[in-house]
């Protein structure tokens, strides 16, 4: 109980004007650590954009141990609190890469695989690890999925040179920003194959 009031303490602190106090309050809790994290995550919900970014941070750099609490309240979470654990999820990296991908195979929450396709667009090249999983999303009954995933993909430039022929597939979604994103994500990976569909496109 008395770890819980300190931490609650903490957490008021993020949000203090005098920036000393919020980084003391910062280190503090990241030397706490996991004890922190059910009280950090639930802290994301708040509405003040300092305490958000402030307590991401924090959670950030506890990292991989508070993936669990974080993707477990993303599958249940409104859309603020949503938002803000994805982002938090995009700052952890790679650790969170597997829990992120499981997350989009999710069929009956069109919300929680947005959340997981928004972290790895975040991550950037980053996610390379995730890149079946994001060829395969660009199928996902969601438009904003299928957007994530091709703006994803031409994150990762030629590096995500086995996406081209789903992508290529992708130029005729009935999405038009899906179409952008895919023709995008083909000028950015620049293969032969990427460079002769996108040329199609245009003529189209």
């Amino acid at each position: 109980m008395e770890t819980e009031h300190l931490v609650a303490d903490l957490i008021d602190e993020l949000s203090d004007m005098e920036d000393d106090v919020r980084e003391a309050a910062r280190k503090e809790l990241v030397a706490i650590g996991k004890p922190a994290i059910p009280q950090l995550v639930e802290a994301l919900a708040d509405n003040l954009g300092d305490v958000v970014d402030q307590t991401t941070g924090v959670l950030a750099a506890i990292g991989e141990p508070a993936i669990p609490a974080l993707i477990d309240q993303m599958a249940i979470a409104e859309r603020h609190h949503g938002l803000a654990l994805s982002n938090t999820l995009s700052r952890i990296g790679e650790p969170a890469i597997p829990v992120l991908v499981e997350a989009l195979s999710d069929k009956l929450n069109e919300e929680f695989r947005e959340y997981a396709a928004r972290a790895l667009n975040l991550m950037g090249v980053a996610a390379i690890g995730a890149m079946p999983a994001l060829i395969d999303a660009l199928n996902d009954p969601s438009d904003e999925v299928r957007s994530y995933a091709a703006y994803t993909l031409a994150k990762m430039e030629d590096a995500a040179a086995d996406a081209v022929p789903a992508l290529v597939k992708a130029l005729d979604d009935e999405s038009e920003e899906v179409q952008n994103h895919a023709a995008f994500a083909l000028r950015m990976i620049g293969t032969p194959e990427a460079k002769q569909a996108l040329e199609a496109f245009r003529q189209t």
